[in-house]
């Protein structure tokens, strides 16, 4: 069958694609766009797959039972030993709801759609997304999907298509991924950046890429030395570039994206010539020595990161190569004896399907749905500990997301505090911040005899006729969640509603004060423009039309100070 030849420089790409990453998630200012390190490897492993399993299809050698032998051995058992490494830590350090949230996350890792899990739970009252350790396996679940899909096309074309007309479908389906992908970014949908239609052009780039230079292929041609160079360099700057001057608030990915995804390809199409000057440098030792790494890099740092924020949550540059080193060494360890080694162990098909596969799937299921069934674990934890995790405004399930939960019709389905016998009359409105004042109404609740529900929507202020201003145009979903609470509170009439929220992000444009990154503007009708005073303004004014609508339908605002940053 035919083999895959090596390329350093590829390994130095991922050396650079994986410090990106890092270097993002630690929290380094001056590299904001590091999380296109992801993207750069979704063109990588189209391509280096492709470059692998085309030409034997082409000479009708492939086998799946081979290429997926291989795709295990090479994915799963790094994989599980991250995963099971922080189930122990998650199990020391994580309080029953956040041990459940991460149990679910176990789960879908473990079944190739972590992707699909963090696209739905990605909200403020799960473990916040910085202490969620197993969140960056949502991009392994993509891949892991193209691995399942991509043969299969490949084979397709191959009995049935001839090549002018394979490459006017792939074109077009490479432009509506694009389309789609940018689509979906613009509307700032969750699923625009977790699920694989919207990366797929990404990989399908790097795949087409690799039948492009395929050397049988009619495509193929000899080029300029210099073409060569010029690619090289134009790419790399490119990723440089794109990497220093994206960041979190930019439409992505979608068409910022495919930026990053042709940088990526005139990189690797640079490399396939031993004479171009960024293919030398990528191919230094130690920019090939951190590419064999990035596998582990990669899956390590996370959980280091997520736990060590759990545990201190504060988080500096000292711990930033706190955590740093810790990654590295976990890393080269794991490298050295349990990736290489398995990855290249001589067993047979049969036995890498149970012991790298069927059985470790089995297990992470079990225990997930153990750690679930058993509410957590709290007999983990002291007794006066345990009292505090058994009163019932704890055990909401924060992963149903119950609190933002607005219905069409009375009785409300988000969960009623306080004394629950008694009619409800409060009302807690807000933003996630919200959430944090539910355990002192629901104890207010019982001892002063009424009950209470609570909604709101995550990041949108409980103001009437502002919204959330994402590329000067608003994003509705405030406004449209905020007016469907404003009718149902006139309608059920409760004595008092409690205004809750982030109230300097709306103020300051920034989710806490001094804090650098993306900012957050509100607008309304009157002006949508990107600017703090407007945002300001927007504020002032929805708060006030807020209190007046509810005063006018007999109901007493109350608006509780904002929880302390940290």
């Amino acid at each position: 069958m035919s083999n895959l030849k090596y390329r350093a420089d590829i390994d130095g790409l991922r050396a650079i694609a994986v410090l990106m990453v890092v270097l993002f998630h630690m929290n380094a200012d001056w590299i904001p766009g590091g999380f296109i390190g992801v993207d750069i490897f979704f063109v990588i492993s189209g391509y280096i797959i492709t470059s692998a399993i085309y030409p034997q299809i082409v000479n009708k050698e492939f086998s799946f039972n081979q290429f997926y032998v291989k795709r295990i051995k090479r994915i799963l058992p790094l994989f599980y030993l991250v995963a099971m490494t922080s189930l122990v830590f998650a199990y020391w350090l994580y309080t029953p709801n956040d041990f459940m949230g991460f149990a679910d996350s176990l789960r879908y890792a473990s079944t190739f759609i972590a992707n699909v899990y963090f696209e739905k739970h990605s909200g403020y009252f799960a473990p916040t997304s910085e202490t969620l350790p197993l969140l960056h396996t949502w991009s392994l679940s993509i891949e892991e999907q193209f691995y399942f899909v991509w043969p299969m096309v490949l084979i397709l074309a191959a009995r049935y298509l001839n090549s002018r007309f394979f490459w006017g479908v792939m074109s077009a389906t490479l432009v509506g991924f694009i389309g789609y992908s940018e689509y979906m970014a613009r509307l700032g949908d969750s699923s625009g950046y977790y699920l694989i239609q919207s990366r797929a052009f990404e990989l399908l780039m790097g795949a087409l890429l690799a039948i492009m230079v395929y050397p049988k292929s009619q495509n193929s041609r000899e080029l300029p030395r210099g073409f060569y160079h010029f690619t090289g360099i134009v790419g790399m700057v490119s990723l440089v570039w794109l990497s220093f001057s994206l960041n979190e608030s930019d439409v992505f990915p979608g068409i910022h994206a495919l930026f990053v995804t042709i940088a990526s390809a005139l990189v690797i199409v640079s490399g396939t010539s031993k004479t171009s000057t960024i293919s030398y440098v990528l191919s230094l030792r130690p920019m090939v020595l951190i590419g064999r790494l990035s596998y582990s890099l990669y899956l390590w740092h996370w959980p280091v990161l997520a736990f060590y924020r759990y545990y201190f949550i504060s988080f500096t540059i000292v711990d930033a190569i706190i955590c740093g080193v810790i990654t590295v060494i976990l890393s080269f360890a794991s490298w050295l004896w349990v990736e290489n080694p398995l990855r290249h162990a001589q067993i047979g098909k049969r036995w890498v399907y149970l012991f790298y596969l069927i059985l470790p799937i089995g297990c992470s299921v079990v225990i997930a749905k153990q750690i679930v069934a058993q509410d957590g674990y709290p007999t983990r934890f002291s007794d006066s500990v345990q009292a505090i995790f058994s009163q019932s405004a704890y055990t909401f399930d924060d992963n149903k997301n119950h609190r933002m939960q607005i219905v069409d019709s009375y009785p409300f389905e988000s969960p009623v505090i306080g004394d629950i016998e008694q009619p409800i009359t409060a009302y807690i409105w807000g933003d996630s911040h919200a959430g944090h004042f539910r355990s002192f109404v629901d104890v207010l609740g019982k001892q002063e005899g009424f009950a209470a529900l609570f909604g709101g929507l995550g990041g949108c202020p409980p103001v009437i006729g502002s919204d959330l201003i994402k590329h000067g145009k608003p994003e509705q979903k405030c406004s449209e969640r905020n007016n469907e609470i404003a009718l149902k509170l006139a309608e059920l009439k409760p004595d008092v509603v409690f205004l809750a929220g982030r109230w300097t992000m709306y103020v300051e444009t920034t989710r806490s004060v001094g804090e650098k990154g993306s900012r957050v503007y509100l607008g309304d009708e009157t002006d949508y423009s990107e600017s703090i005073d407007n945002s300001r303004r927007a504020f002032k004014e929805g708060l006030e039309r807020t209190i007046k609508h509810l005063v006018e339908a007999g109901i007493k605002p109350i608006l509780f100070e904002q929880v302390p940053d940290y």
